[in-house]
């Protein structure tokens, strides 16, 4: 009886809840002094003596732990808690705190999967409000469940059943302890399309802050990208007026990934935790603490930062593995430390970061281009510097502990921590210089501004040069630095910030504007002496450009004009230059848009060379054929003709062929093959495969395939076929960030290479599925 009015009271608190609308969530506390922003993931309640103290000495100040539903609620209704409550003590003893995991089933409800009905949601949401009312004021973070987009939610992914647990647990949270911190969705990577789906249904409206883990096994610093683009994603469903931050919940290195070993891994740490906070994430959860094994083929044994046994250093519990100590370092440089900004150097692949704690700077930096040594920074001069390496704590600095800035900043891909050890003018003003917006978000043509502020905080006046115009600056006093800056339509335009000071230099920012209403110029193929170009418009805007067919090795050089009128509504279009004989010097050509109105540029493509394919040109239905793949006990239907979509070429008279397929459930995809063997030859160096692709929005996936000149065989992903209509799809073929299918796997395309497949259709779901796509002007590009 008592269970079943428990239930009844629950049933009744959510129905009030949800006829109320959700109070705002309360903000994330602020860690931005270093390295309250750092934590570390930990699969243990009890620490051994001395672990806790080994895990602070480090400079982590959180720690990530799975909650278990199943592990607290023995018996129906009944809590124990005695496990956290250990560990949340010795959290308080050593000034740290938690993000407990709200996961995993029980096996009192929904037969120990993951929540899917209205009584197991009920009970988890139940026992979830009485977990944070237990263990409010310690500063926990509640995080909805571990990676619910892969198989941590049972029996498979549901992003449906996962969204109702998450807001009916976010009601339960609001209800009992509205002052606690709620988060989610800690997706495996940064997964928009489940995202974006937990968005849309309101999870926003509860949670304080989007965990995510951007596991890669390349370079950290490209993940830049993700955030820019979940951050749009938030501000587009977040509650009018709220900023909702993003969180890496859980992201590490195993040193035994191939091409990996304990030095790559203790380089990758601190560039992973800098490059979130230059990202604007305000907190960053490594994982893993220690190994989880010894097998040393095994990648999941060796994401830790030390080791479970063979201690060598007196004191510790655990052996530090390279990565330790890395850690260790960042935070005896930074500590204290809050993050000014990044200074731009000309190099996106230089990071030049300033830290300031109101009284003196720090700079840190890096880069991830292999032939660069030196970032050339001589305005920020005259100050003795001790410099030290990543692995370097302070007492063990490397063989230039004292240099100045005229030196310029020595860089590698590890980061390097310079200290001045005398005042640096213009270091100060650059740290009393607001930071630009990663990005802002504005619809072209037009002359942008983004205004920062900088206030003078030498003894001394100074002059500021604003553009034709110069300023003086008493102490004290603060200036708006609002460059005219230039906005087409290209979809990101950078925008650069300069703080230039009488007698001491310049230093700049950069900033991203993000086109509200952009467009794509393709290049297709050349046909006799017409070039075409495609100009795709997803914003429906009407157009009234000049566009420039330039020589792409002489950019001055225009070959050809031709005007460009696109009605509002429309998000397509096709131009044609004519090419007269010996207009063209090269192979290589680009495209300009200048605005009739604004005579601002709109876009303004890179030089390619743009080379058909004659195979499929001609008579593409012979020269290709369509081979079924996977699982041959799995049943399909394929087929490959010459035709085009109801809805038009992409271009006149440029021929397509309709690509009919139909799977049975399981692993199958279907390839585009070239039916001859010499058909499949490619020149020189190529940086792409383009192709169009009239999409059936499937949801299934586009690949090809090509093969070096060793046998290796590369396979590049297009995405999701989520679209109706013509679009353009490029493939890297430079073997970076691409897959690999067979061969030795050694990272490199050893030229020349051969397609294997022209394009590859994969039944994303493994569930039954049909359709028809079609293929048009593929194309090698070769960047100049």
């Amino acid at each position: 009886m008592r269970q079943t009015l428990l239930k009844l009271e629950f049933a009744v608190l959510v129905l009030v809840a949800a006829s109320i609308a959700p109070a705002v969530p309360p903000p994330l506390p602020d860690l931005s002094t270093f390295p309250n922003s750092l934590g570390v993931n930990i699969h243990f309640t009890d620490p051994k003596p001395g672990e806790m103290e080994q895990i602070y000495g480090a400079g982590f100040r959180w720690v990530r732990m799975d909650f278990s539903w199943a592990g607290i609620e023995h018996a129906r209704g009944e809590y124990d808690f005695s496990a956290y409550d250990r560990l949340i003590a010795s959290l308080d003893q050593h000034h740290m705190h938690a993000i407990f995991i709200l996961d995993y089933g029980n096996r009192h409800y929904d037969k120990g999967l993951s929540p899917y009905t209205d009584e197991g949601r009920a009970a988890f949401a139940k026992w979830a409000a009485a977990s944070v009312h237990h263990f409010k004021g310690h500063g926990v973070f509640w995080e909805m469940w571990n990676e619910p987009n892969g198989s941590f939610w049972k029996p498979a992914r549901n992003v449906d059943d996962y969204i109702k647990l998450a807001l009916v647990v976010g009601k339960a949270i609001e209800e009992a302890e509205p002052g606690e911190i709620y988060i989610g969705p800690a997706t495996s990577t940064i997964d928009m399309p489940f995202l974006e789906a937990c968005f849309k249904a309101g999870c926003l409206q509860y949670w304080s802050a989007v965990s995510v883990h951007p596991y890669r096994q390349t370079d950290p610093e490209t993940v830049a990208d993700e955030y820019r683009k979940l951050r749009k994603l938030i501000a587009q469903y977040a509650p009018k007026g709220r900023q909702i931050p993003i969180i890496s919940g859980e992201w590490g290195y195993s040193s035994v990934w191939k091409d990996f070993n304990e030095e790559r891994q203790a380089k990758y740490l601190p560039r992973e935790i800098l490059t979130n906070i230059a990202n604007d994430v305000p907190l960053s959860i490594w994982y893993d603490w220690h190994e989880d094994g010894k097998d040393p083929k095994e990648p999941e044994h060796h994401f830790g930062i030390v080791k479970p046994d063979g201690v060598n250093h007196p004191g510790e519990v655990y052996d530090p593995k390279k990565a330790y100590w890395a850690v260790g370092g960042m935070n005896a440089h930074l500590g204290g430390f809050r993050f000014s900004k990044r200074l731009w150097t000309g190099n996106a692949e230089d990071y030049v970061l300033v830290f300031d704690d109101g009284k003196a700077q720090r700079l840190v930096a890096w880069t991830t281009d292999p032939k660069h040594t030196g970032v050339d920074l001589p305005t920020i001069s005259g100050s003795d510097t001790s410099i030290f390496g990543y692995l370097d704590d302070g007492g063990r600095s490397f063989d230039r502990p004292f240099a100045t800035f005229e030196d310029g900043l020595v860089v590698s891909d590890s980061p390097t921590y310079y200290e001045p050890r005398k005042p640096n003018e213009l270091l100060q003003l650059a740290a009393a210089w607001t930071r630009a917006p990663m990005d802002v978000t504005m619809a072209g043509p037009c002359i942008a501004h983004i205004p920062t502020t900088v206030r003078n905080p030498l003894d001394r006046p100074i002059t500021l040069y604003l553009g034709k115009a110069s300023k003086v600056l008493k102490p004290g006093e603060s200036t708006t630095i609002a460059p005219d800056i230039e906005v087409g339509r290209e979809g990101i335009v950078p925008a650069m910030i300069d703080l230039d000071v009488e007698g001491l230099g310049k230093v700049w920012q950069r900033s991203s504007i993000i086109v509200a209403n952009p467009l794509k110029v393709t290049l297709l193929p050349r046909t006799g002496f017409s070039q075409y170009a495609r100009i795709e418009n997803p914003g429906g805007d009407a157009v009234r450009a000049i566009a420039h067919l330039t020589d792409g090795l002489v950019p001055e050089h225009i070959c050809s004009t031709a005007r460009v009128e696109i009605n509002a509504g429309e998000t397509q279009a096709t131009i044609e230059f004519s090419i007269s004989k010996g207009e063209m010097n090269s192979r290589a050509a680009s495209v300009v848009l200048v605005d009739k109105t604004t005579s601002i540029h709109l876009v303004n493509t890179k030089p390619v060379d743009a080379r058909d394919l004659a195979s499929f040109s001609e008579k593409p239905a012979q020269a290709w054929t369509v081979v079924a793949d996977g699982d041959a006990k799995v049943a399909s239907d394929q087929s490959l003709a010459e035709a085009v979509p109801a809805d038009g070429p992409v271009a006149p008279n440029l021929p397509a062929v309709r690509l009919s397929y139909r799977f049975d459930k399981g692993w199958k995809f279907v390839r585009v093959a070239p039916a001859a063997k010499t058909d499949a030859k490619i020149e020189g160096k190529p940086t792409s495969l383009g192709l169009w692709v009239h999409g059936d929005a499937s949801g299934n996936i586009g690949r090809m395939r090509f093969t070096d000149s060793t046998g290796q065989t590369f396979q590049p992903d297009g995405g999701r076929i989520n679209w109706n209509g013509w679009r353009y799809i490029e493939f890297p073929m430079t073997g970076r960030d691409t897959a690999h299918w067979g061969g030795k796997d050694d990272g490199t395309v050893h030229y020349p290479v051969k397609i294997d497949s022209l394009f590859l259709l994969d039944n994303a779901s493994r569930q039954p599925t049909s359709g028809e796509i079609y293929l048009s002007t593929p194309t090698i590009i070769y960047e100049k």
